[in-house]
């Protein structure tokens, strides 16, 4: 057989294993992407929330100031207002930022051979300009937690990459976004942790202000032992007061613990879930292929400490910006996409 017959012979085959190849390089960055969107969804849903607990202190200060005697608690200062308001803004700017990764992962996963160029690069110029007007979460005492140096030249490469609407260029700026995210996560999560306890602390102090005071139905406390039997608490002139107040602050000590142990827990696993992602990314777009699929399992936690917090806020007023993350929240962005 001649040499060129040969070659004709083999190269159907040659043909199919490179169309096969770009099928599961494509099937891929598809993949990524959701897993990028599930997550990036979170991400905004979680700071949404923690922004929405920023704007409950300073409810629950105001509260402080009014009913509890100021030799036991010092007053809630227009300091401490400016300063919780100021990071409730920029929670909900880096809520604002996840969404708009968000919304370049579903154009990423229709970069190649997209129809809509223009798309793709207004969304990566959204995701850019959400980068450049972060701020510092201020601090009580001392200069702003610095972000890290690096955000420029990100949001450069951001729009460079997306605007040559090239898969294996995109797919490196991805990569180096959401690795910036997460030191930005890493940076500030031990004040992600201290501003859910400084809630938790200051509304503690109120609600046993309020037991003393008998301003609470401390009858709910007997709930667990009468409700299986259709039964309801009251107080009678001969009960035992103090043994219920005691046991209501029994509850709020431990509903306080629990609470501050599922955020430090979810914040764990926010942290984890961007890492991962950016690794899935790093893989790539350096191997073509990524080793896992499926939703970072560690999500779950993040979105049961959302819908928790959803829970025991959603009969308050106290945040204007915290609609989406109730809303979303209701359905898991994992569960969405867990197959995927």
């Amino acid at each position: 057989m001649k040499p060129a017959r040969r070659v004709s012979r083999f190269l159907p085959l040659l043909l199919c294993s490179i169309l096969l190849l770009a099928c599961k390089t494509s099937d891929d960055a598809t993949a990524a992407a959701k897993q990028l969107a599930t997550t990036s969804t979170d991400l905004a849903n979680y700071y949404s929330a923690l922004s929405q607990i920023v704007t409950a202190t300073i409810a629950v200060g105001n509260l402080q100031s009014s009913l509890l005697p100021h030799a036991e608690v010092l007053p809630f200062s227009e300091e401490d207002r400016a300063l919780l308001t100021t990071t409730s803004a920029e929670l909900q700017k880096r809520a604002e930022l996840a969404k708009a990764l968000q919304g370049l992962s579903s154009e990423f996963s229709s970069l190649t051979g997209s129809t809509a160029p223009t798309d793709v690069s207004n969304a990566a110029s959204k995701l850019a300009n959400e980068l450049t007007t972060l701020g510092a979460l201020p601090k009580a005492q001392g200069s702003p937690m610095p972000l890290p140096s690096a955000i420029g030249d990100v949001a450069k490469l951001l729009v460079s990459a997306f605007q040559q609407h090239e898969e294996k260029k995109a797919a490196p700026a991805i990569e180096k976004t959401v690795n910036l995210l997460a030191d930005i996560f890493s940076s500030e999560k031990d004040a992600y942790d201290s501003l859910n306890e400084t809630y938790l602390t200051r509304a503690e102090s109120v609600a046993n202000y309020c037991i003393d005071q008998n301003l609470v139905d401390d009858t709910s406390v007997l709930s667990p032992a009468l409700q299986p039997f259709s039964l309801t608490g009251r107080i009678s002139s001969t009960a035992d007061i103090e043994q219920l107040k005691k046991a209501a602050k029994f509850q709020v000590k431990t509903t306080h613990d629990a609470l501050t142990v599922a955020h430090n827990n979810a914040s764990d696993a926010m942290l984890k879930a961007i890492k991962e992602m950016g690794t899935r990314f790093d893989q790539l777009a350096n191997e073509g292929s990524m080793k896992s699929r499926g939703t970072p399992v560690t999500l779950t936690t993040v979105e049961n400490w959302i819908n928790t917090v959803s829970t025991y806020l959603s009969s308050t007023s106290t945040s204007t910006n915290s609609t989406s993350a109730n809303a979303n929240s209701k359905t898991p962005a994992s569960s969405k996409n867990s197959k995927k």
